[in-house]
């Protein structure tokens, strides 16, 4: 029988000469490096699809805010080309708003013990972190790719003044990825609140308008100023029709979001950033 039927028809008859001719594949993919190189891409490609499914559920399962990782990306996205960040940049925020909502999970499974400050190593790790980090970020850490994702949602929560959590960042220590995600976190959820309040297929002008008169009533404290006044141009924009689409990503032919590049870059990051 040719190969291709003895793969089509599995039996007990001929499991044999189909364990070998696996095992054979797997030893021509390891001695043809560009075969290896298209079987790690395809795994690395299953594992962040399943890390944006898991996110995409966690948001399914709030009545209240179902779609807020998609919202947030996509606002994130429009803040980035408003400040003319690079593409490498804006690739990083649109999936670090993407997995946001697992980065804020606190109930699964973690080697740091509940509420204490430790070290959290592991064997990859390029610079070593002395603040806590919630168990969502250390699932996202275990992926060597997502390094600089975690890195992200690990300080969105830092407060422009330095009195923010979890390494006490103040100003421009604070990663600007990280700033753009903590603003538009907060005014996407504040928005979708007046949303569940008012039902519609879109927010009025006055929502857009209140809930950038919170955002700017913290800036300097919270909020980095410059963020709040291309917040600002993005608000009236979408007061005067501007749609953005929101959209689930589709990377299943491809990996477009991550750029080896960008390990690069943030592990020089990393080196020039303090640590708490």
């Amino acid at each position: 029988q040719s190969e291709t039927a003895l793969c089509g028809t599995p039996t007990a008859d001929h499991l044999g000469q189909i364990a070998s001719l696996v095992v054979d594949y797997l030893q021509t993919g390891h001695s043809d490096g560009d075969s290896q190189t298209f079987l790690e891409d395809n795994l690395l490609s299953n594992e962040l699809q399943t890390y944006l499914r898991v996110a995409q559920l966690i948001d399914q399962t709030d009545l209240s805010n179902p779609n807020a990782a998609a919202e947030v990306a996509t606002l994130a996205e429009a803040m980035g080309q408003l400040l003319d960040l690079p593409a490498w940049q804006l690739h990083r925020l649109r999936l670090a708003g993407l997995l946001y909502r697992i980065a804020l999970l606190r109930t699964t499974d973690t080697v740091l013990a509940p509420g204490a400050s430790t070290r959290y190593q592991d064997e990859s790790a390029s610079v070593p972190l002395t603040c806590s980090l919630l168990p969502g970020i250390q699932v996202l850490r275990r992926m060597q790719r997502l390094r600089a994702i975690a890195t992200i949602l690990t300080h969105q929560s830092e407060w422009w003044n330095g009195t923010g959590q979890p390494a006490g960042l103040v100003g421009d220590e604070i990663p600007v990825e990280s700033r753009i995600l903590g603003l538009v976190i907060h005014f996407q959820q504040q928005l979708a609140a007046l949303r569940n309040a008012n039902p519609s297929n879109s927010p009025s002008p006055n929502d857009l308008a209140q809930v950038f008169s919170n955002c700017r009533s913290q800036q300097g404290d919270r909020w980095d100023p410059k963020l709040i006044e291309a917040l600002g141009l993005l608000v009236t924009a979408m007061q005067q029709g501007l749609s953005l689409p929101v959209a689930l990503p589709k990377i299943a032919s491809g990996l477009w979001m991550l750029d080896p590049t960008e390990e690069m870059i943030l592990a020089y990051q990393e080196n020039l950033t303090p640590h708490a």
